[in-house]
């Protein structure tokens, strides 16, 4: 019997399920902000909700984690990119080229406000820089883009993106 096979069909399986898992999660998040209850939250909550629940309650499907890390980075970035590329370049230049310095200054001043204000509440650094690039650029997605190239713990990305998701409330 050939056990690469077996290998290969069953890391084929923790992708595909961890996949299904992340799509369901998603899903549920959706259908879940369809209810006039959780309307203001919105579905990036509402799925950050479940997946809370269901870790605390039935624990995280470890057999699915390449699936769900894939989907948290490779797909993240890639939604990310898709979702950047409808703003056409001549938006750009109808409101002028100056934006990009107007977005540079918002992106430094919030990283840096959250870096000062941390610091003065002595919380973790991981945190503060996930959370400036979270309020600074574009919530959620900018923090699931930046998470890998500062190595955050699993942990700080998601207390940062369920803060990120959850300052619209106030």
């Amino acid at each position: 019997m050939n056990t690469n096979n077996g290998i290969k069909s069953e890391r084929g399986l923790a992708y595909s399920g961890g996949l299904a898992f992340t799509f369901a999660v998603a899903l549920g998040g959706y259908f879940l902000a369809s209810l006039s209850i959780f309307k203001m939250i919105g579905p990036l909550a509402c799925a950050l909700l479940i997946a809370i629940i269901y870790r605390n309650y039935i624990g995280y499907p470890t057999q699915l984690e390449p699936g769900i890390k894939f989907a948290s980075t490779a797909l993240l970035r890639g939604a990310i990119i898709l979702y950047g590329l409808q703003l056409q370049i001549d938006q750009i230049f109808a409101v002028g080229i100056g934006i990009f310095f107007k977005d540079a200054l918002v992106i430094i001043f919030s990283i840096t406000c959250m870096v000062l204000v941390g610091k003065w509440l002595k919380a973790d650094l991981a945190i503060l820089l996930l959370l400036g690039v979270g309020t600074g650029i574009c919530g959620a997605a900018a923090i699931g883009a930046i998470s890998p190239i500062i190595k955050s713990k699993e942990e700080d990305i998601a207390i940062s993106i369920g803060i990120i998701a959850l300052k619209w409330l106030v």
